[in-house]
């Protein structure tokens, strides 16, 4: 479990998305987004993501809808933050958004390639 790399990219994703959590409801305390724990509920599922390391298919489940939804939440942020000019915010909290996701595609990726290698390794025997 902690030898594969896909569990620090979920790592890395959840911390970030933690910290995501605390900078956006600390500074955007009205909004929907930071009212829905969206943040913090996306940290815990990719904490519990990490544990689900024998069901490789659940997990890049999971990170193929994480990956949707933070994709919808950041169209939704940065139509706010244009909106309403929070202009220390508009760079900060999309950019955080776009490296989260990058994690969890990796993380998708290499559940997916680890996936192939268990398959191909069972047709051998």
């Amino acid at each position: 479990m902690i030898q594969r790399i896909q569990t620090v990219y979920l790592f890395l994703s959840s911390f970030l998305s933690f910290f995501i959590y605390k900078y956006t409801f600390k500074l955007l305390g009205s909004t929907i987004i930071s009212k829905s724990h969206f943040f913090l509920i996306s940290s815990i599922i990719l904490f519990f993501i990490i544990f689900l390391y024998k069901k490789r298919s659940i997990q890049s489940l999971f990170c193929l809808l994480l990956i949707i939804s933070n994709f919808v939440v950041f169209l939704f942020i940065t139509y706010n933050l244009f909106n309403k000019m929070y202009l220390d915010l508009v760079y900060t909290i999309p950019f955080l958004i776009i490296v989260k996701q990058f994690f969890i595609f990796l993380a998708r990726r290499s559940i997916i390639k680890d996936e192939k290698l268990i398959r191909s390794i069972d047709r051998l025997r």
